[in-house]
């Protein structure tokens, strides 16, 4: 056993310091971990969703097809109502 008290300070601090560099080390890394994934992700949204231009243009297709189907009914309604 040492006889100088600061010796075993010393090696009870080195060993402290030592455990929190290997865990900031850790925290490190893992942050850089989720940036990474925080890209990918980044990347991979907008091949899943829609923008808002693309609905507005889907949405002025399907009510041109209904006024196309409105204008039949009022024809074939019509015909109906001649006959």
């Amino acid at each position: 056993m040492p006889s100088d008290p600061t010796i075993l300070w010393n090696a009870v601090l080195s060993l402290a310091i030592g455990g929190f560099l290997w865990w900031v080390r850790g925290i490190a890394a893992q942050l850089s971990d989720l940036r990474k994934l925080i890209s990918v992700t980044r990347e991979e949204i907008p091949k899943t969703y829609a923008t808002k231009i693309e609905v507005e243009r889907d949405i002025e297709k399907i009510m041109d097809r209904f006024d196309r189907l409105d204008n039949k009914m009022d024809n074939i309604l019509e015909r109906i109502g001649r006959g």
